[in-house]
């Protein structure tokens, strides 16, 4: 199979093991078949913005041009300090983005991906956040009606479990087992007390298995700016990493880039 166009983050389906799509100009191309084959992938040397489509030199806020990572309320400071989200106080676009995105509601959460992380999402979200982390377990602890009470809770769990991810252990998949609801717990004593009333205490931990048959020992990233095209063994698929033989590929960093990519399944 030969397919080209404009890359975003790769689709998912939650099922066992996960199910990954190629997102090529808004077509979907299943990807779980081509794991143990050869994909050969090209950028064509085009960036073209994921919202607007004007063509750019370079790719700001995982796809978007320089304008709209500027002036779109989607990219302002509360995309990653929600606790200071200020979207109803600005102007019309920015109020009605928090019509529509923030003044909904939003999940406070614990997964297990490289260690214990704790982290939000619109509730719209689960599983699908958890997956884009390469999660191998993920527990709902808090339930809220707006986006800054869930960041408020976050930093303050946080300040006593990790909000980051180590993406090299999380691909090769070396993570304790450790046990969500007694981290629950924990997390929820941390909550700040006008927000305790958010908690949620029975929900399950759900599981997410990966497509992925092994990991180089070595986990480099490769740099599609520096070295535009290369073949190799495809031989997993997590968070939204390509894991090859020798290297790995986040698709998520190249949104908005043109690319090709080749591929034929293992007889």
């Amino acid at each position: 199979m030969n397919i080209s166009g404009q890359n975003r983050k790769m689709k998912v389906d939650f099922k066992t093991p996960i199910q990954y799509f190629l997102n090529l100009n808004n077509e979907s191309y299943l990807l779980n078949s081509y794991i143990g084959s050869k994909l050969k992938i090209k950028w064509q040397g085009v960036i073209t913005c994921i919202e607007c489509g004007r063509k750019t030199k370079k790719s700001y806020d995982q796809g978007y041009c320089f304008v709209c990572s500027r002036d779109l309320p989607e990219n302002e400071m509360c995309s990653v300090r929600p606790e200071l989200c200020d979207h109803k106080n600005g102007n019309e676009a920015a109020q009605e983005f928090w019509r529509t995105h923030c003044n909904i509601d939003h999940f406070v959460y614990l997964s297990l991906t490289s260690g214990v992380k704790v982290g939000i999402t619109r509730h719209y979200n689960i599983p699908d956040r958890w997956i884009d982390q390469g999660a191998v377990k993920g527990l709902v602890i808090a339930k809220v009606p707006e986006r800054i009470l869930s960041g408020k809770i976050e930093v303050a769990v946080s300040k006593n479990f990790a909000d980051k991810t180590n993406w090299r252990k999380m691909l090769k998949g070396e993570c304790e087992d450790f046990d969500l609801k007694e981290y629950r717990e924990k997390a929820h004593e941390l909550f700040p007390e006008d927000m305790k009333c958010y908690a949620l205490e029975n929900e399950e931990i759900q599981e997410l298995v990966y497509p992925v048959q092994s990991a180089p020992d070595k986990i480099t990233s490769h740099n599609l700016d520096k070295i535009p095209e290369f073949e190799d063994t495809l031989t997993g698929i997590k968070g939204q990493y390509l894991i090859f033989e020798t290297r790995v590929i986040n698709l998520r960093k190249y949104a908005g880039y043109h690319l090709e990519f080749d591929m034929t399944t293992v007889p």
